[in-house]
């Protein structure tokens, strides 16, 4: 006999019955596997009940349950969430500036400078497409005005993308298996 606490899992490659334990009269051993696919969802169970060579019933459950289709709904909703969140920042900076813009701040404040020479990359591409609206105080800047539209329907471009690519699988076949084993010894 060894010093283990437990005997050995009968489960386990390699595992060789000691000579001097015969199972007992009752000891039985059944295996259910069940599996079924469905289109691209996969769902697998398994239960197994054994007698171990001490007289110990073990019982062991195991389930795996895998949906596709669960996995591109989370890759749809995390590129949305990203996107609108860049689109969120980016459009707060714009709104910032236009804000500024429209007000005159004075160009002299750290803060102002930061925000305009940030800004600046992002309506550069814009500039010149419509005349700026000059007032006494301030200039309405439609550049401005027209890069948070461009990057509002960029975003919603890229959502609409990832929505299209990640779409649902519509299931195009199905399939079940069990599997039922009993050994009696």
């Amino acid at each position: 006999m060894s010093n283990q606490p437990y005997s050995p899992d009968p489960r386990v490659q390699g595992y060789q019955q000691p000579p001097n334990q015969v199972p007992s009269e009752g000891e039985t051993y059944s295996d259910t596997v069940r599996s079924s696919s469905t289109g691209d969802t996969y769902v697998q169970s398994q239960h197994e009940s054994y007698v171990d060579p001490m007289g110990t019933q073990v019982e062991n459950r195991a389930e795996v349950f895998e949906d596709e289709n669960l996995r591109r709904a989370n890759s749809r909703y995390w590129i949305a969430r990203i996107t609108y969140f860049v689109l969120a920042v980016l459009e707060i900076i714009l709104l910032l500036r236009l804000f500024f813009r429209l007000l005159g701040a004075h160009q002299s404040s750290g803060f102002i400078m930061f925000l305009y020479s940030l800004s600046h990359v992002f309506v550069v591409a814009f500039d010149g497409i419509f005349n700026n609206q000059a007032s006494s105080r301030g200039v309405f800047e439609t550049s401005t005005l027209v890069a948070m539209i461009v990057y509002a329907l960029l975003a919603w471009g890229i959502v609409s993308l990832g929505r299209v690519i990640f779409a649902p699988n519509v299931p195009g076949r199905r399939s079940i298996t069990a599997t039922r084993r009993r050994r009696y010894s």
